[in-house]
């Protein structure tokens, strides 16, 4: 085995345990910490495999890193969606990248194609996925640090997985030299990684997911006069009921620079996306209509656009994020209360 690659595992390996370490020492883990956990020990199970050829080790190494690129997506998705949840979706695809390579090598005579092939371009899907998980709410995300974290830490690793796996799969099978240089880059990412933890581990990567509903405490000061006028603003021209209203749009409309809007709603009222801030008055017009018995002969849809919502699925998930129940419910309970009164 050539010396480069001996350091590059390594010092690669080395920093999947820093990075492990670091891990264990949060004081509680979420659905974060045990996705991140589980893509250290894919990531210790690809650099692993040139020392396992042969041996006993070598099936169930192979199987764990082919699951690299699934947790590299689900944890992506946990760090830049505040309203992740793990759906049997994303298990099954996950899944189906993992488990078919697995029963290809258990098969004597497996078509390639189902068992090897398929698996590879699902794999493919879910980079595409990360992708786009990371560029959605880009513009909407309030937290200044995450913006940044979006284009580097997501950027760089996806960009590699993506290459490695186009050129390890289409464009170099089995080139020798490709055996040792693919190992050098994640000496360096996996570095980069633990920069990021960091940096950020205590407000960032593995703080708990928080519901749209209970923006967080205020975390910095801000110039109260600009809250002051974003509050004005927001209730004298009632801005939420703009629908398809951008940051920019309302950065515009108080006359402030983007930077100092997204530091007053995140720094100063909590909230870590645009969307939860207008969320939050959207729900409370349309609650208060929909108890209302004058609005009592309004379809529920009427309310939700008039209130700025897109669509009546949008509406619903977001008043049941407030109010634990649908919007239905909510106004058969109150107005049924105000005929009982």
């Amino acid at each position: 085995m050539p010396d480069l690659l001996i350091a590059a595992i390594s010092f690669s390996l080395s920093q999947v345990a820093l990075g492990l370490a670091l891990l264990l020492r949060q004081p509680g883990w979420g659905i974060r910490e045990r996705l991140y956990g589980l893509l250290m020990l894919a990531i210790a199970a690809y650099l692993c495999m040139p020392l396992v050829p042969g041996t006993v080790f070598e099936i169930p190494t192979a199987t764990l890193q082919t699951a690299a690129p699934g947790f590299f997506y689900l944890f992506s998705a946990s760090v830049f969606d505040d309203n992740f949840r793990l759906r049997p979706w994303q298990l099954v695809l996950v899944g189906f990248t993992v488990l078919m390579p697995l029963l290809g090598m258990l098969l004597p005579a497996a078509p390639r194609w189902l068992f090897f092939t398929l698996p590879q371009g699902a794999e493919f899907i879910l980079l595409g996925l990360t992708l786009w998980v990371v560029s959605r709410h880009w513009r909407t995300d309030l937290v200044e640090a995450r913006r940044r974290l979006r284009l580097g830490f997501v950027g760089l690793n996806g960009a590699y997985l993506l290459l490695l796996i186009f050129s390890r799969e289409i464009l170099f099978p089995g080139a020798a030299w490709l055996a040792t240089w693919e190992y050098l880059p994640p000496a360096l990412l996996l570095l980069l990684i633990n920069l990021a933890l960091l940096e950020y581990r205590s407000g960032l990567l593995f703080q708990p997911v928080a519901k749209a509903a209970a923006p967080e405490a205020p975390a910095v000061s801000v110039d109260p006069g600009l809250l002051a006028r974003l509050e004005s603003h927001m209730q004298s021209e009632t801005a939420w009921r703009q629908m398809g209203l951008t940051l920019g749009e309302l950065a515009s409309q108080v006359e402030v620079p983007q930077y100092r809007l997204r530091q007053a709603i995140n720094g100063g009222l909590g909230y870590r996306n645009f969307s939860d801030f207008l969320n939050s008055y959207r729900v409370k017009e349309a609650a208060e209509r929909l108890a209302s018995p004058g609005d009592a002969q309004l379809p529920v849809l009427t309310i939700a656009m008039d209130a700025g919502f897109r669509s009546l699925s949008s509406f619903n998930k977001a008043f049941k994020a407030v109010h634990q129940q649908t919007p239905t419910a909510w106004r058969r309970a109150h107005l049924g209360a105000a005929d009982a009164a």
